[in-house]
């Protein structure tokens, strides 16, 4: 997946910086074989990106010839400096093994994202390519803000189709109750975490950490059997009756169980509406899930039994994927790059490398219990 980091001075400008980074090419996990233990990052396309995978094969210890299966011959990327190339730019990271002539690092390309509704600064509505390039995953982002409640905040979408005659939340299929509720004033910074089906958005605010999810799970079928499993994430969601407009619980100091982040589910069994986070089911109808099973959608392992989990022996942390489930048998699938870490001896910020890939922890919004992490795969 492609990673991008950095700080917006507000949210109008953390928007679109959303956009320009959904609009490149984006990769896949790398794949290493060989002798050397270092490693890829900085992953990210271009514009020109295209399906294809891209291999830089060790001609020495520090050089790599770059081919594209589609594209070509790249050019020779040198470990330690960045590589630029018409569809993908990366640096080769040296490890405490070296690298030698026959080592090889690969890794697939997506085609950029489409915005097929933008207006700068305040909504875009994207259509993601899937990994394959034959997607039309459609996700989207809109602003809504208040001064005298001192808000600036993201309204986050899901839909089935698209239409430029419609507005935000009347789109077809729309799914636009869960919101990212940001900073009005001061500067934001920002994770970025995408391939060709989702992107993950993290943003800390003050000392808050805000997360969202939009595009399509890992899911547990063939696609003949659920060919659209959307999820909308997001850390804020309401009940029937939403605060008005200019009401301060929409800011993102207010502490209320309304304001949970995604992965770790809604404090509310049984009831759709507040969820933060919802998927589209086989059947087309959005479900909301909660941190405890009450005859509804359910997060685990939050809420069901993740107090009990400690670090490893040796200090290291494991990672346990999280399963978005129905009346308990039914398990739809787990939210791509995203998976359940123990809060003991934790810190967000903290990164968890498994198998050279890093994962970056993330609190839940403000709570810093032992069941209060998460983790974000940076591949």
């Amino acid at each position: 997946m492609s990673v991008q980091t950095g700080s917006a001075a507000n949210v109008g400008a953390l928007l679109d910086a959303l956009n320009a980074f959904l609009t490149l090419g984006h990769s896949l996990d790398p794949q290493y074989t060989g002798t050397g233990n270092g490693t890829i990052g900085a992953l990210i396309g271009t514009a020109a990106s295209v399906v294809e995978t891209i291999t830089a094969t060790a001609t020495d210890a520090t050089h790599f010839a770059v081919v594209g299966s589609v594209s070509g011959s790249l050019g020779v990327a040198t470990v330690g400096v960045a590589f630029v190339s018409a569809v993908a730019h990366f640096t080769i990271t040296a490890g405490g093994v070296a690298f030698i002539a026959g080592d090889v690092i690969s890794f697939a390309m997506t085609p950029p994202w489409s915005a097929l509704e933008s207006v700068a600064s305040t909504e875009y509505i994207w259509s993601a390519p899937g990994n394959d390039g034959t997607g039309n995953v459609l996700v989207g982002a809109s602003r809504f803000s208040d001064v005298g409640g001192d808000y600036d905040d993201l309204r986050l979408g899901g839909f089935y189709g698209y239409s430029s005659a419609q507005t935000f939340t009347t789109q077809p299929g729309a799914m636009t109750d869960t919101i990212l509720p940001l900073l009005r004033v001061g500067a934001l910074p920002y994770w970025f975490i995408a391939n060709g089906r989702r992107v993950v958005v993290v943003v800390k605010v003050s000392t808050n950490y805000e997360l969202a999810y939009l595009g399509l799970i890992n899911e547990y079928a063939s696609p003949s059997q659920f060919p659209y499993p959307l999820a909308v994430g997001g850390s804020m969601n309401w009940a029937a009756s939403p605060p008005p407009v200019g009401d301060g619980r929409w800011r993102w100091s207010y502490n209320g169980n309304e304001h949970i982040g995604f992965p770790f589910g809604s404090q509310t069994p049984a009831n759709d509406i507040p969820a933060q986070l919802k998927l589209r089911r086989p059947d087309g109808v959005w479900r909301g899930f909660a941190a405890s099973f009450g005859g509804g959608g359910g997060v685990w392992p939050y809420g069901q039994g993740a107090l009990a989990v400690r670090e490893n022996l040796d200090g290291s942390y494991s990672l346990i994927p999280i399963l978005l489930t129905e009346d308990a048998p039914n398990c739809f699938g787990e939210p791509d790059g995203v998976a359940f870490v123990t809060g003991y001896n934790q810190v967000s910020e903290n990164t968890v490398t498994i198998n050279r890939v890093q994962w970056l922890v993330v609190q839940n919004i403000f709570r810093t219990t032992e069941h209060d992490y998460c983790a974000v795969k940076l591949a």
